[in-house]
């Protein structure tokens, strides 16, 4: 007998059991713009023998490493999750997606890719900017639970 609840023509054990992760993409150019950055500071802190500000430099490059292999999107049935390390833990509705759109923002994103970011849309005038890895297969996840999603990429 076929359960009441329906959703995108998928009963809601079906959908409970539905999980797919996408890691964030990561573009070489932006760890290799925070070294270059932080070169000039290990080479001041070796030669002066500034052991603190390089503990500092060495924690703020093990972090920066943390939030490159801890930031992924999560389809866990009706729901999107975002997670960047502990930073970042949004939970989006999938049915409150409006629309998907190529954009080349550059501000502060739980999105390990400087290139190939998307913005999702959602709610009445929500956004967030990501950067799946198989960005094409992300959205088609995205589309056959929520159909109306708008797509521009």
């Amino acid at each position: 007998m076929p359960s009441s609840l329906q959703y995108c023509g998928r009963d809601e054990k079906e959908i409970a059991i539905m999980k797919k992760i996408f890691k964030s993409k990561i573009d070489i150019a932006l760890p290799i713009l925070i070294l270059s950055g932080m070169i000039p500071g290990f080479v001041l802190s070796l030669r002066e023998q500034d052991w603190v500000f390089l503990g500092i430099l060495i924690s703020t490059l093990v972090f920066s490493a943390y939030l490159f292999l801890t930031t992924d999107y999560t389809i866990t049935g009706k729901n999107l999750k975002v997670r960047s390390g502990f930073l970042v833990n949004k939970n989006i509705s999938i049915e409150a997606i409006k629309s998907i759109e190529k954009t080349d923002s550059i501000w502060n994103a739980p999105a390990a890719s400087l290139t190939d970011r998307i913005e999702i849309v959602y709610n009445q005038s929500d956004t967030i900017v990501i950067s799946p890895k198989g960005r094409e297969d992300f959205i088609k996840e995205l589309l056959k639970l929520n159909p109306n999603i708008v797509v521009n990429v």
